[in-house]
């Protein structure tokens, strides 16, 4: 049994671009390349859907040693040659695989790096889903969103693999993102019951299907949502992660929205919110932080930042 042709013609039938596109994809040297070969050759959807696609395939031999870049998308470079591949080729978009292809970010056609909450709301808007599972870190162009679709839910869950499928079976969830570029997908299994699933390429011929549709380039899609500024994951270690975050907890208090404890410490006030949780492996915790103006965003890193500063030294002077 060809497994690999099985898994592509089973992808095939969700490939349907309205009109054409050209896409670069960086398989970034790890499982997705062949799968990628398999789905764009001959798809049977009218007639060959992939016919509406020009594609450009970088990276695409699986390689253990990565030769190109590391194998995690998210870290800094890693997409260099993607955005430079995508104005070379006068792309529509451009998406770049984890090795495992369970992850997935994406690029406009100016080359410019779309956050996963932006490829999440795109995600909503083409799959229609009516129950969708989130994690703590995900910001307001997703979470905004309960209060304009009618019949529409969010849950938030905490962060990782396990607790968010976890939650999507228990709810009878449709649909599910994270801002580390998984996406989760429910699909009736034989027994006619959900299973779940996350898939870089799944999300990548979904957002293919959405952008095929927008009366626009996806640069304008982006010009055009509500304008957010959020940090990347800031780490800082910290031997006591949990008592931190109590003191951070006790010290901004005032014009508080809402706060959980989740999966560590959210908090949300009028103009910004941010989520500090500990990592499970490591003395460590993980910051988020988003707002709504540029130099509001880099006025609470410094402050965050002042307060482990000073929490750290407090420790290490046995206070």
């Amino acid at each position: 049994m060809n497994n690999l042709k099985t898994y592509a013609d089973f992808l095939k039938k969700f490939l349907n671009p309205q009109k054409p596109l050209r896409v670069v994809f960086d398989c970034s040297n790890g499982t997705t390349g062949p799968i990628i070969k398999q789905l764009i050759t001959n798809s049977p959807r009218h007639g060959g859907a992939s016919r509406q696609l020009t594609t450009f395939l970088i990276n695409d031999k699986p390689d253990g040693n990565f030769p190109a870049h590391g194998p995690n998308p998210s870290k800094a470079g890693a997409m260099d040659q993607l955005k430079k591949e995508v104005l070379r080729q006068k792309a529509d978009l451009g998406a770049i695989f984890d090795a495992d292809g369970d992850r997935v970010f994406f690029v406009n056609n100016n080359g410019e790096f779309i956050n996963p909450d932006a490829i999440a709301r795109l995600l909503i808007w083409q799959l229609k889903p009516k129950k969708v599972v989130i994690d703590v870190r995900t910001g307001w162009l997703v979470k905004n969103l309960k209060s304009q679709i009618s019949n529409f839910k969010i849950v938030e869950s905490k962060v990782g693999h396990y607790f968010i499928k976890k939650l999507m079976k228990k709810i009878n969830a449709d649909f599910g993102a994270e801002q580390s570029g998984h996406c989760y997908f429910a699909f009736k299994n034989i027994g006619g019951e959900k299973a779940y699933f996350d898939s870089g390429i799944m999300a990548a011929i979904e957002i293919i299907n959405a952008v095929s549709k927008l009366p626009y380039k996806l640069s304008n899609y982006v010009d055009l949502l509500p304008q957010y500024y959020r940090s990347p994951e800031l780490n800082f270690k910290i031997k006591n992660p949990k008592q931190f975050i109590k003191k951070i907890e006790s010290y901004y208090n005032s014009n508080l929205k809402t706060k959980n404890h989740l999966d560590g410490l959210t908090m949300e006030f009028e103009n910004w919110w941010f989520n500090l949780r500990p990592s499970n492996t490591e003395p460590l915790v993980r910051l988020n932080i988003e707002t709504i103006d540029k130099n509001y965003l880099n006025k609470m890193i410094k402050s965050l930042s002042s307060l482990i500063k000073k929490y750290k030294e407090e420790k290490s002077l046995g206070r």
